[in-house]
Parts: structure tokens; sequence; C-alpha cells
């Protein structure tokens, strides 16, 4: 009895020691773990456009793209905890927006994630029914309604 409890604690120590190291590995791309691959292509008519993204470790830096020009990135997606998520900011002449380019919860893309940059905001390619899937800037949804409070704190 005592071997099968020493067993299955052993089995518990490895599980945790391997997702504690998975984790540590934020940065460090691994083959066998599963990736997105982003894909994002300008289609604002004669205007260059500036974008950075990130997710809350990993920074692809700044680049930029000339109309009908197109860039493409990847990185590791959280198995575990299903919680990836990289956002963009994007510029071109006078404007500035930005936008959540992928989010594990929203997001049944993996291999390709195909996104058109437009002014009204971003667009996912979605192969299986020919149509995009437009989103609005995340610096444009309304924000949530708000009621002033009294002088104690009550509607």
């Amino acid at each position: 009895m005592a071997d099968l409890v020493n067993k299955i604690v052993f089995s518990w120590f490895m599980l945790v020691t391997i997702f504690v190291t998975m984790h540590m590995m934020d940065g460090v791309e691994s083959g066998f773990l599963p990736r997105a691959e982003i894909a994002i292509s300008n289609k604002i008519p004669k205007l260059d456009l500036v974008f950075h993204c990130k997710d809350k470790s990993r920074d692809d830096g700044f680049h930029s793209l000339a109309p009908d020009q197109r860039y493409k990135f990847g990185f590791s997606i959280d198995v575990f905890l299903n919680h990836t998520l990289w956002f963009c900011s994007f510029q071109w002449f006078n404007e500035f927006h930005y936008f959540d380019i992928f989010s594990q919860k929203r997001d049944n893309c993996r291999t390709n994630c195909e996104w058109i940059i437009h002014r009204k905001g971003p667009c996912r390619l979605v192969s299986e029914n020919l149509t995009d899937l437009c989103y609005p800037w995340n610096d444009q949804t309304p924000p949530l309604p708000l009621k002033p409070f009294n002088s104690l704190g009550m509607n």
C-alpha cells in the first residue's frame, strides 16, 4: 500500500513540475506546444500601417506595412489555462487604435489566423464560409453606462 501511495505522490509531483516548467518557459518556444500563426495585412488605401504586438511577457516589436503588404508571426498557446492573449496597437497618419489580435477564448483559429486591417477595424478571414468576422477597435467599444452617485455613494 505504501508503494502505491508513493507512486501516486510521485506522479502528481511530476505533473506539477511539468506544469510549472511549461509556464516558466513562457518566452521559450518548444516543439510540443500548439502554436498560433497570425498574419496581418494592411488594407488601408495609400497609407502605411505601423503596428506593435505583444502579450504579457513577450514583445514582437514595431513593424510597418505598406498598403497590401502582409506580416506573419507565431507563438505558443497555453494549453493548461486557456488564456493566451496577444494585443496590438495600430497607427496610420493621425489615427491610433488597439485590438486583441489573438484571444484564445474568442479565436478558434490555430494554425492560421488571417487579419485584414481596415480603417473601421480589423477583420479575421474565415475560410469555412468565405466571410470575414469584423470587430470594432478595442478603444471604440462603448463604455459601460455609469450612473452618478450621490454624496452617500447611492444611486
